[in-house]
Order: structure tokens, then C-alpha cells, then sequence
């Protein structure tokens, strides 16, 4: 079994891939972010740590940069609202939801459809 390098802020060590819970609450390519995030998750008393160097190689099978991602991850799942709003308090980038257009978008949109459509049908 290969053991990963995994640095929790304080020490490396060693963890078993199977050991690693499904709680990533954060990737990026920015080793400097992860080790103040890290920190700060310590401060607080919330159990983390993180996977991946986040630094950026030349791929040399498509010889394109690519940046190795970064993950944080936390080991209790009710630690992961106030993980959450400590990386944003730390300026971590926050995903918009996808939001459906209004109401009156959406009957536009269905009305322009169906004039679509009658009018390819009378060809």
C-alpha cells in the first residue's frame, strides 16, 4: 500500500489513501493560500489537512504548463460550515450558484420557441 505525504501545517505525515475522508471543502493551485488556510483551520480546532503540492510543471507528454492542484480536506463533517466560512473570511474564491432565469425570461423564451416552430411548420 503507497502512503501519501500530507502536510497538516505543523508535520508531515503519512496517510493511507483508504484513511482520506470524502470531505474536500477546498482545491486550488495556490500553495501559499492552503498554508494559511491550513493555520487558520488549526487555530480554530478544526481537524485538516491537505493533499497535493499546488505547484505549476511543464507536462511532458502534451508539453503544456499545467498547475497541480491542492485540496483541503477536513476529517469531522460538522467542522465544514465554519471551514467554509473561515476560507472565505481568507478571501477563498466562492462559486455562484446557477440561478435559473425569471419568470418572465422564461415565457419569452417559450414564446419565441413556439413562433419558431409554427413558422418552420407553415414552410
Amino acid at each position: 500500500m503507497r502512503l501519501l505525504p500530507v502536510d497538516t501545517g505543523r508535520l508531515i505525515k503519512a496517510v493511507r489513501p483508504r484513511d482520506m475522508p470524502d470531505l474536500l471543502i477546498y482545491q486550488t493551485s495556490d500553495p501559499e493560500f492552503v498554508d494559511r488556510a491550513i493555520r487558520a483551520l488549526d487555530d480554530a480546532g478544526i481537524s485538516c489537512y491537505r493533499v497535493g503540492r499546488g505547484a505549476r510543471e511543464l507536462n511532458a507528454t502534451t508539453g503544456h504548463w499545467t498547475d497541480d492542484q491542492v485540496c483541503i480536506y477536513v476529517r469531522q463533517g460538522n467542522d465544514v460550515r465554519r471551514a467554509n466560512d473561515i476560507l472565505i473570511g481568507l478571501g477563498a474564491a466562492v462559486d455562484k450558484p446557477v440561478r435559473l432565469p425569471s419568470g418572465w425570461a422564461l415565457v419569452l423564451i417559450v414564446a419565441v420557441v413556439v413562433v419558431i416552430i409554427i413558422v418552420s411548420l407553415k414552410r
